[in-house]
């Protein structure tokens, strides 16, 4: 099951928006369907009476949500949840989610360059992240009533947000494989390169690929393409392989019901017993177990 795209931000003279939902009907099952976005999108969960019990799926990862669980998703990076609320109209679930277009942090870090570490954060967003529950707590503060003020109020509210998310050394990444809609950086040979790679993973995934498979198909040398994992995947070209057909995995088994034998046949391997060992030495679970978190 391939994720949608949802155009959040299709106002012209909107680079950014923050929004707060409410939840209130009791026993109503919550769903978010698999989808991406090209915008940046932070989301905060605030469930301080743990009425919501549901989880989120990023990438390939599956997480439980829980009051002030804040998660940062990159363009591109498909996501969704599912839960349950077990409230009255008194206590409903809350998210806030904040919206961002990649030219709106360009003109923010070119304004202020002592925000560098904005520009790691993005790229780390590309695998989804989480971030630490002090941040988290602080960036509640900045967001509550936020939709309440004037939009360049609002900015000022967004900006210190992201100088706290890209301070966080204690946020982890969520997914293995990195997601992305790739933005066009200054050395271009090397972006069609690895957008050539990505596409021609994303094409034969499902069969038997060798490294000299995708030299032929790229035209590089071996030691190149050795070079390019390395460089841009922070991985070799078997260890990024595997994580992508693991993380294709994981989509099969959260949005259809596909017997476990088949979900290995679709995404690469050979056989389900390596499937089973695969899967479990990236995710620390069985497919089976994987599957069941999720249901």
């Amino acid at each position: 099951m391939k994720p949608f795209i949802e155009n959040v931000l299709n106002t012209p003279h909107y680079d950014w928006l923050v929004r707060e939902y409410q939840c209130r009907v009791a026993n109503e099952e919550f769903s978010c369907p698999w989808h991406y976005h090209t915008e940046y999108e932070l989301v905060l969960y605030l469930d301080p009476d743990n009425v919501f019990s549901g989880n989120y799926l990023a990438g390939d990862t599956v997480g439980q949500i829980e009051d002030k669980t804040l998660l940062l998703y990159g363009p591109g990076l498909p996501h969704m949840l599912s839960g349950k609320l077990m409230s009255s109209e008194d206590k409903p679930h809350r998210s806030i989610i904040v919206w961002l277009k990649q030219h709106w942090i360009d003109k923010l870090q070119a304004m202020v360059p002592e925000a560098r570490n904005i520009k790691s954060l993005l790229e780390k967003s590309a695998f989804g992240m989480q971030f630490s529950q002090q941040t988290a707590n602080k960036v509640a503060k900045l967001l509550a009533g936020v939709e309440s003020l004037d939009r360049h109020y609002q900015s000022l509210r967004v900006m210190e947000v992201l100088v706290l998310l890209a301070d966080d050394k204690d946020a982890q990444k969520l997914s293995v494989t990195p997601y992305r809609i790739s933005q066009v950086t200054g050395d271009k040979e090397a972006h069609r390169k690895v957008e050539r790679a990505t596409q021609y993973i994303e094409n034969h995934f499902h069969a038997a690929i060798r490294i000299s498979d995708l030299c032929q198909a790229l035209h590089i040398s071996e030691s190149s393409a050795y070079r390019l994992f390395e460089k841009h995947f922070g991985v070799s070209f078997s260890d990024h392989l595997k994580q992508f057909r693991i993380g294709k995995a994981c989509e099969l088994l959260a949005n259809t019901q596909a017997p476990i034998a088949l979900v290995a046949e679709r995404t690469g391997f050979q056989n389900l017993s390596n499937f089973n060992r695969q899967f479990r030495s990236v995710k620390q679970m069985t497919p089976s177990q994987f599957r069941a978190r999720f249901e």
